[in-house]
């Protein structure tokens, strides 16, 4: 049987953790064990918790989301992070950061639910609607 995945989750907008809560709570693997409005909350959370997983904001007062995947990732390389933002530039930035997911967050709840599940196991995922331009050998920009 699979362990259950701990969540954390990070954002300044009570109705968007709530939400989250109330989708994620139907899986049976997955465990949110806390939710906080900002990234001095998540930190002193995550010492205590140990989640598999942290599901932010990009935009938030205080420290960043950016900068919070960048603590996060120091604290434990092996806790993934998952952005859900509506803004979609800051992707080069969080996937530098070391974040493995990036998504707007009108992602639907059984696509966040799968996307959770893949980066568990190790994938990358980034939101198929964002444009990620990508430079090629010869240095001119791409998108894919």
């Amino acid at each position: 049987m699979q362990s259950t995945i701990k969540i954390l989750l990070v954002d300044d907008n009570d109705v968007i953790r709530m939400a989250l809560r109330r989708i994620l709570g139907f899986e049976e693997d997955f465990d949110v064990i806390s939710d906080v409005s900002n990234a001095e909350e998540a930190l002193s959370q995550f010492e205590l918790i140990s989640p598999d997983i942290v599901i932010m904001d990009i935009k938030m007062p205080g420290t960043d989301g950016i900068e919070l995947t960048r603590k996060v990732k120091q604290k434990n390389p092996e806790c993934e992070v998952i952005i859900l933002s509506v803004f979609s530039e800051y992707l080069p930035q969080a996937l530098e950061a070391g974040a493995s997911g990036y998504f707007l967050k009108d992602i639907r709840g059984q696509e966040l639910i799968e996307v959770i599940r893949r980066i568990h196991n190790g994938e990358i995922v980034i939101a198929e609607e964002i444009i990620y331009p990508s430079i090629n050998e010869t240095g001119d920009t791409y998108d894919y």
